[in-house]
């Protein structure tokens, strides 16, 4: 295990000794949150090289799980203000919502980006951001290498990466034209990346895995607020009921959602509340109707049009996509 150094933050960047007191004014940069509709041609999975789609070289957050393999040449990452090397034959595992940009040396670098939601690899899956930095590891064995990116390089002898370079030639042409069936493989494809990546780097993992170091830093408050929003997506909730429920001000509340998210409160009541029609949708029979209502929505067609706003797709178009593929 090599160690990683801190670096400042640019300045477009986030910096967790950057967050307001309460009553202070809040002044954050502008850091582009991406959903999923932005960044994929699917909603579910994508997996491109780097000539596909222009690199984001500025601090960004996604809503999304994010892993990249550099096949060559010399490049770094930026994850939460700590530079994390991203030599040849390596892997980056970026959670969602995690302030991250990356530079490669290269003119012509050489490099895979795969995007997925985070219900995608396990169906059940609908923990909060928060919620996912504090994941018990025997539980969702899946989010170790994620949770430990920044602690320990994920870096492969040519013969390991040999392996990796295989899985992601068979992710691409699964991607290309999805069956009944080929949902299934993607998902043991990319579990078999995940598993090869703890096994290979076992001692390191298990050295790291007593401290918790990636929790460090994690404000209490914002786990209350975000349990709190997460339990009452079915019913109206305000920004103050929130804070008042939390025990913080409406002022801090709305400065710790920005700070983790990029959203506002409004924006990020949405999203989760979106989020969980996109899980009702795909793993439910209920009607369009009552997963509206189980969201927070009293109209179907406002439910239907603020879905087609963020996804590009009705409900029960989506609803189709994820059936059939």
């Amino acid at each position: 295990m090599k160690s990683r150094t801190s670096i400042a933050a640019p300045a477009a960047a986030d910096s967790d000794d950057a967050l307001v007191q309460p009553g202070q004014p809040a002044d954050y940069p502008e850091i582009k949150t991406y959903q999923m509709v932005e960044r994929s041609e699917r909603l579910d999975f994508e997996i491109r090289d780097h000539t596909v789609r222009p690199p984001v070289t500025r601090p960004h957050r996604h809503e999304f799980f994010q892993i990249e393999a550099n096949v060559s040449g010399e490049a770094h990452h930026v994850i939460s203000g700590k530079r994390c090397r991203y030599p040849a034959r390596s892997l980056i595992f970026i959670l969602p919502y995690r302030v991250h940009y990356a530079t490669h040396e290269l003119a012509h670098p050489d490099y895979y980006v795969i995007n997925f939601a985070a219900n995608f690899l396990k169906q059940d899956f609908q923990l909060s951001p928060l919620e996912i930095e504090a994941a018990s590891i025997v539980q969702y064995p899946e989010l170790i290498p994620f949770l430990y990116e920044g602690s320990i390089d994920f870096v492969f002898t040519e013969e390991e990466f040999e392996h990796i370079s295989n899985i992601i030639e068979l992710l691409t042409e699964l991607q290309k034209s999805r069956t009944l069936g080929t949902t299934e493989r993607i998902r043991g494809a990319l579990f078999e990346i995940i598993g090869f990546t703890v096994e290979r780097h076992a001692p390191a993992l298990q050295a790291l895995s007593e401290s918790r170091k990636f929790m460090q830093g994690r404000p209490d408050a914002l786990g209350r607020v975000m349990d709190y929003i997460d339990t009452t997506l079915s019913r109206n909730i305000s920004l103050n009921e929130v804070a008042e429920e939390t025990f913080l001000s409406p002022n801090y509340v709305s400065q710790l959602l920005k700070k983790q998210t990029g959203m506002a409160f409004v924006e990020w009541l949405t999203a989760r509340r979106m989020e969980q029609a996109q899980h009702l949708l795909a793993h439910t029979l209920e009607r369009v109707s009552k997963i509206a209502n189980s969201v927070g929505f009293a109209d179907e067609a406002y439910f239907t049009r603020r879905f087609r706003q963020r996804f590009r797709q009705s409900p029960s178009e989506y609803r189709k996509s994820m059936r059939e593929g």
